[in-house]
């Protein structure tokens, strides 16, 4: 008897991250959700990796990396880099990507 191999279906994390950003970018009100998720985890976690994950998905649900590239005056080289796992942007790169996605930040006294 053939010992029969079982198919298991992995979904990369990548491929993850494009499916929910294609489901965000097909529903408006998703995406206003998102985005206020993103920023309440942040202020929860404060988890660098999270959030830039989260900045990565918001911008391929607006479809915008190439156009934050060019708002931003940083290469889309460098924008996919300061979007990917491990990476460690400047702050102040991160604000200008967030900015331009629709988030704010602000600072106050704890």
């Amino acid at each position: 008897m053939k010992k029969i191999n079982e198919f298991k279906c992995k979904i990369q994390k990548d491929d993850f991250e494009t499916m929910f950003a294609k489901t965000l970018a097909k529903d408006s009100k998703k995406l206003e959700s998102f985005k206020k998720l993103i920023v309440r985890d942040y202020n929860k976690t404060r988890d660098n990796a999270i959030f830039l994950r989260n900045l990565k998905i918001l911008a391929m649900a607006e479809g915008k990396v190439p156009e934050l590239a060019k708002k931003t005056k940083i290469n889309r080289a460098s924008v996919y880099r300061m979007l990917s796992k491990d990476s460690n942007p400047l702050f102040y790169n991160i604000t200008e990507l967030a900015h331009n996605l629709g988030l704010n930040f602000f600072i106050k006294v704890a």
